[in-house]
């Protein structure tokens, strides 16, 4: 009867857990970064220039983390090439950081399946750390003024993609 009881008392919490982690989806989870001004970076890209995040100012900013070994990445690296030609003709800035990986493969990897944003090298993944990645692929949306307004984790879709960026875009349209 005791043993009985114990165990109700140790399975009704862990079921009532399990089903709390199971019905959310982690893409939507929220971050403490939304609404907030996005952290800056400096960094190199694979040809050796210095890329900062403040020369993007005045433009909205796809900023992307991957990897070559990430296969939801190798996914969703068309819908960010195809959302660099629909876009960039807007003022759209597009960086693709680097995420525990090498130069050498991030060439391979273009490569093979062709270029999407500007590749950016982040070692010591100060900028990941920045940015609080767990994982990839996440991909911050940062409006005009530097503001991140939006995070995607997980695969980027099209449809995110889209409709994330015209609602920056007419938001932040001058009068």
């Amino acid at each position: 009867m005791k043993r009985g009881l114990i165990l109700i008392i140790i399975a009704i919490p862990s079921i009532a857990v399990l089903y709390f982690g199971l019905t959310r989806d982690p893409r939507t989870l929220p971050s403490a970064l939304v609404k907030k001004p996005a952290p800056l970076f400096s960094l190199i890209n694979l040809e050796g220039k210095s890329v900062s995040l403040t020369e993007a100012k005045g433009h909205p900013v796809v900023l992307n983390f991957w990897s070559t070994w990430c296969g939801p990445c190798l996914a969703e690296h068309q819908t960010i090439r195809h959302g660099i030609h629909l876009f960039e003709p807007q003022g759209v800035i597009f960086y693709s950081i680097l995420y525990e990986d090498s130069p050498e493969n991030a060439q391979a990897f273009i490569r093979e399946y062709g270029k999407a944003a500007e590749v950016l090298l982040d070692p010591g993944l100060r900028s990941a750390i920045d940015y609080g990645v767990a994982g990839v692929p996440e991909t911050f949306f940062i409006d005009r003024e530097g503001r991140i307004v939006h995070k995607q984790t997980g695969v980027l879709t099209m449809e995110v993609l889209v409709g994330t960026l015209e609602k920056l875009i007419q938001s932040t349209v001058a009068p």
